[in-house]
């Protein structure tokens, strides 16, 4: 936990007005978690980073208070934003609802956090690309691959990682020869006869590897939503619907 006042690594998951001219900024913070602030007249006229205040943006942002709710005092912004578009923006907002929703105030996960950074340098459409073209279909599937191995680490990180590389029943190693069934806060059971979904062992042993290309996409999107969903519980993700039927 960060001493008052001291500026920390940041990113805003969600803003909303608070008053005439302040905004309510909740955070996602390097070395105190999820917590959320009062920024104090960013949306006035006269105020310089009123337009800076963005998602995907880095912060180092300083706060005092001893609530849950704190008031900055101070917002720097030491590199450029995060260009996300289009299919790759959605994306970002989903993640940025999945953390909100999931994360504890004030509990601090620095693999996550490095985690998120890395998911959105790999969301940013590469420099090479030309402006105004469509994504390519194997952008869009890099970037769904990107979101699996993040809600992967998510998974992890909150500690509810899935273990890919051993029968939860048994305890044997998986098989590349065994069929398995995915049994949520369980884990793989070896199986002799088709039950509902089934994974081959080999793609248990790729995701153990993290060579998610290789991969059925179907399969591994019901994986990662089936664990969060017995998360997230009843209330639906808002973002999901920005997607009209898209599987992600």
């Amino acid at each position: 936990m960060y001493e008052a006042g001291t500026l920390e690594p940041a990113y805003i998951l969600h803003a909303r007005n608070y008053r005439d001219t302040s905004l309510i900024l909740d955070l996602f913070t390097r070395d105190s978690g999820r917590y959320s602030v009062v920024s104090k007249g960013v949306r006035s006229p006269k105020s310089k980073i009123r337009n800076r205040l963005q998602p995907f943006s880095p912060l180092l942002i300083a706060s005092v208070g001893r609530g849950e709710l704190k008031t900055s005092t101070t917002i720097d912004f030491p590199e450029k934003p995060f260009g996300l578009t289009g299919k790759a923006l959605m994306l970002g907002l989903y993640v940025n609802e999945l953390l909100y929703r999931l994360l504890d105030r004030f509990e601090p996960i620095t693999g996550l956090y490095q985690g998120y950074e890395n998911l959105l340098s790999e969301l940013v459409l590469p420099e090479h690309s030309i402006v105004g073209q469509a994504p390519s279909k194997q952008s869009s599937v890099d970037e769904v691959l990107a979101i699996r191995r993040f809600e992967l680490c998510l998974l992890q990180e909150l500690g509810y990682g899935i273990n890919f590389d051993y029968d939860s029943r048994d305890g044997q190693p998986i098989s590349a020869d065994q069929d398995y069934r995915f049994v949520v806060h369980e884990g793989f059971h070896a199986i002799q006869e088709p039950q509902g979904e089934t994974f081959p062992g080999v793609e248990v042993l790729r995701i153990a590897t993290g060579d998610l290309e290789r991969v059925d996409s179907r399969r591994l999107l019901n994986l990662t939503r089936l664990s969060l969903a017995e998360l997230l519980g009843d209330k639906p993700l808002k973002s999901r619907s920005l997607f009209k039927g898209a599987r992600l």
